[in-house]
């Protein structure tokens, strides 16, 4: 009986070792066929590699074997990155970490990084296994997703709220160190007439010249960023005094009126500057900011293509400013404005889903009025705030005699600026406006741009309590260049808007299409709602759809109409 048993506790023990091996066997052949496997001795020689990490390096398993992984280094990693390595895996401890390579034809791979210890009888790391897997495209996405959000995408170099972050950090390190700053606003004269005359395109090109030379010039020991259509700024660091300032900029300003060929004809760019110096004319970013925007002013009011230093006094609005000011003080009082609507699309079947309503100014004497010149002095005067509420009637009015004539139901979108809600009364004449016309609230959506979020909490409740009215509220013109994707993800908001810039030549270019693509995606993890603007062609649309956006607006559908002829295409 003694020996029955032991015969069958020897066969348990031969069934037990030898489904060990093969368990052993299955996940090392997994692992081998799913991951980049390398096995080296203790001191990094490389023993073993397997069939995935011969094709993605591109050498051979004879030239890695005997040699040391830094046939692959990219040089990327700081010295300290593989030293910390090497003291965690040779004190017994697993590392991990995302590494940048270097395959054998110089092209660049990214690899997700395990690696185990192996022990000797003596408890101590004789052997080292590394499971790595490819993430070059996360990487890849990652940094077009950087690129997005602190990137100006035409010219590169840092957008307006990048910038902002590095004057606070510049004024902060200036204070500590008690060296001066000036802070200089660039801004390129008569630039519509390069987009009238040769078409965005150029006007494009010449932005993209204009920066490259300002990048060329200054972004070794200084800063540049751009902070709207034909607006630059340049942080000048360890400035002795304002002749110091005053000399780069004449440097710079020859340079950049430098001639530019443009469709076989030669444009000379004009450029002025405004320059205020920290700690001198201000001690904060916004007040040095505004003193430089200033003093541009002044340059402006003495033909332009100069520079002005800020000075005590110095006024800020030319004469052309304070006459069109006051036209649109009487203009609004006498109700010389119209709106006109752009539909909204469903872009699988052309179905109407909303439309934007937008401001037009209709002077008796000047004629239509442009809203990129009206609209921000609208702001900076406050009144937008009865303009806004004429269209927020207005467009709800509108909105209840459309709902009445028994159309479709569909969103009416209004654009709303940071100053109306930043006013106390904005929800309640909101609500008085919804509860005067008769339009149900979940037919009102409310744009507003990502510049209204910007460092102000209280929009943000703000905006929360419209929504909680049952109103819609989408972020316009994403994209271009004010928030952070971060902070979006917080934003209380339906919709998100890519704006026409990124949207315009996809269909002819790898990088919009890429960052289209990316702005989709980071919508899509969120929750958010996108809609395309700027759609012109049918191949945008196709493009659009595989990339999963559901709606579009834009020339292709139609262009902003009178309510008239907007019904035209809701018939349709």
């Amino acid at each position: 009986m003694s020996n029955d048993r032991k015969m069958v506790r020897e066969l348990i023990r031969h069934e037990h070792n030898k489904n060990s091996r093969k368990l052993l066997e299955d996940i090392a052949d997994a692992l081998d066929r799913s991951a980049i496997v390398a096995i080296t001795d203790r001191a990094g020689r490389i023993i073993y590699v397997n069939d995935l990490f011969v094709q993605i390096s591109q050498y051979s398993s004879e030239e890695l074997i005997g040699t040391t992984h830094k046939i692959i280094n990219s040089n990327y990693h700081p010295g300290h990155f593989f030293k910390d390595m090497w003291i965690t895996i040779s004190s017994g401890n697993i590392w991990r970490g995302d590494i940048r390579n270097r395959a054998k034809d110089g092209s660049y791979y990214w690899v997700d990084t395990t690696i185990v210890p192996f022990f000797n009888d003596e408890g101590k790391p004789y052997q080292y296994i590394s499971i790595r897997y490819d993430i070059t495209s996360r990487k890849e996405s990652e940094r077009l997703t950087h690129n997005l959000i602190h990137y100006d995408q035409l010219t590169n170099v840092p957008n307006r709220t990048s910038f902002r972050r590095i004057l606070r950090e510049e004024v902060g390190i200036a204070e500590k160190q008690e060296t001066k700053l000036a802070f200089v606003y660039l801004n390129i004269d008569r630039f519509r007439y390069v987009n009238d005359s040769y078409g965005h395109e150029a006007g494009d090109y010449v932005l993209l010249e204009i920066a490259k030379r300002l990048k060329k010039m200054l972004e070794k020991e200084h800063f540049v960023g751009r902070l709207s259509g034909d607006e630059f700024a340049v942080l000048l660091k360890d400035i002795r005094d304002a002749e110091h300032a005053e000399r780069i900029i004449h440097e710079v300003q020859q340079c950049l009126e430098e001639p530019i060929e443009i469709l076989g004809q030669v444009h000379t760019p004009s450029v002025s500057f405004g320059i205020a110096l920290f700690p001198e004319h201000a001690v904060n970013p916004s007040e040095l900011v505004m003193k430089a925007e200033q003093a541009l002013s002044s340059a402006k009011e003495h033909g332009g293509s100069g520079y002005a230093i800020y000075r005590r006094g110095t006024a800020s609005k030319t004469l052309e400013r304070i006459l069109l000011e006051n036209e649109l003080r009487k203009s609004v009082l006498l109700g010389h404005f119209s709106l006109d609507y752009q539909p909204k699309v469903r872009l699988a079947t052309g179905e109407l889903t909303g439309v934007e309503a937008l401001v037009r100014w209709n002077h008796p004497e000047l004629g239509r009025i442009s809203p990129i010149k009206f609209i921000p002095m609208a702001e900076e005067t406050r009144l937008i705030l009865p303009l806004g509420e004429w269209v927020l009637r207005e467009a709800c009015r509108q909105a209840k005699e459309w709902q009445d004539r028994g159309y479709q139901k569909f969103r009416t979108a209004i654009n709303m600026s940071a100053v109306q809600l930043e006013e106390p009364t904005i929800l309640a004449t909101i609500q008085e406006t919804l509860d005067e016309t008769g339009v149900a609230a979940e037919l009102l959506e409310i744009e507003l741009t990502e510049s209204a979020f910007a460092d102000k909490d209280e929009i943000r409740e703000t905006v929360q309590k419209i929504r909680e009215m049952g109103i819609t509220v989408s972020i316009d013109d994403f994209g271009t260049g004010y928030s952070t994707f971060s902070y979006i993800k917080e934003l209380p908001a339906d919709i998100l808007k890519i704006d026409m810039s990124f949207v315009r030549d996809m269909h002819e270019n790898v990088d919009s299409r890429a960052i289209v693509k990316a702005i989709v995606t980071l919508a899509d993890t969120v929750g958010l709602n996108v809609i395309a603007e700027g759609v012109e062609y049918e191949e945008q649309v196709d493009i659009l759809l595989q990339m999963g956006c559901r709606e579009g607006q834009g020339y292709h559908y139609s262009k902003p109409t009178t309510p008239q002829d907007c019904e035209r295409f809701m018939r349709k």
